[in-house]
């Protein structure tokens, strides 16, 4: 048995991955790692600004994102 390395075990490419509440805090963390293991993100929050900017970040990093404004309440 060949051992994998925590990229393979962990590689979302082709995956694709929403994350509430993304726009700050343990939600962009989130989104942040996931696209770093290769998902494209999708990041919904109620304050488009916020989503903007936080958007930008991952862009900034090479994370394929995008984002919505929606109340998941």
């Amino acid at each position: 048995m060949t051992p994998r390395t925590v990229q393979q075990l962990f590689d979302l490419k082709g995956k694709h991955a929403l994350v509430t509440g993304g726009s700050r805090g343990l939600g962009l963390q989130i989104a942040e790692a996931l696209g770093e293991s290769g998902a494209r993100v999708l990041l919904s929050a109620r304050k488009a600004d916020e989503l903007e900017a936080a958007v930008q970040h991952l862009q900034a990093k090479g994370v394929d994102a995008r984002w919505t404004a929606a109340d998941a309440a």
